[in-house]
């Protein structure tokens, strides 16, 4: 059993409400403090027993590395297409094994099951079934785990029903060459009002190894 507490608390409440929730013995309290705040999740991850997990919303290695140089001894959450890609993120968890620190990747399962397999310690990996439709193939699930594919890459194409994207929200695939797609200002409107921003195609064409860029339309 995890909290996840989305920012919402000041450190003295942080601090309040990791105490009362000791007694519970959770996996890891998330995010109990504003994203950024280094310093502050270090003191909690040194003040408490239970784990304290945070990294998804950082946007850099840079920003990830303020938590290893505030002390932060609790579980980081670096998220592949939000840190800038699998390099980026290989070479924070590169840093984030030599201090010692657990590792549960954010998100986009599709892949970090390969980055956290690459992992010197076993790590957890988030599931959600939500980008489920954008791909033809399954992550195998069984006992308890997610288990890596033996297709070639990342193990995962796009399914028809995301190439209908091109007509239904003005998103275009673009050549194999450049790798990447065009959203229209329009489409991008009409998936922010479904619920549907940007970054949830983004994750899916990270997947794919496709990148997403942005066109004005005139």
């Amino acid at each position: 059993l995890m909290v996840d507490a989305n920012q919402q608390w000041d450190r003295a409440r942080a601090r309040r409400m990791c105490r009362a929730l000791e007694q519970y013995d959770l996996i890891w309290i998330e995010e109990p403090l504003d994203a950024w705040d280094a310093v502050g999740h270090a003191d909690l991850s040194h003040t408490f027993d239970t784990p304290i997990a945070t990294g998804e919303m950082l946007t850099s290695v840079t920003e990830h590395m303020a938590l290893i140089d505030a002390g932060y001894r609790g579980i980081v959450q670096p998220d592949a297409p939000r840190i800038g890609g699998i390099t980026p993120f290989l070479r924070f968890a590169t840093l984030a094994a030599h201090a010692g620190l657990a590792l549960a990747p954010h998100y986009a399962m599709e892949i970090h099951l390969h980055l956290a397999a690459a992992y010197p310690t076993e790590p957890w990996v988030e599931h959600f079934e939500w980008l489920n439709p954008l791909f033809n193939e399954r992550i195998d699930i069984h006992d308890g785990r997610m288990w890596l594919p033996e297709r070639a890459g990342l193990g995962f194409t796009l399914s028809e029903r995301m190439r209908d994207f091109e007509q239904q929200l003005g998103v275009r695939l673009l050549n194999r060459t450049t790798r990447s797609v065009s959203v229209t200002e329009a489409g991008q409107r009409l998936l922010e009002e479904v619920g549907a921003p940007v970054a949830t195609i983004d994750a899916a064409l990270a997947a794919a190894d496709v990148r997403v860029v942005f066109e004005c339309e005139t």
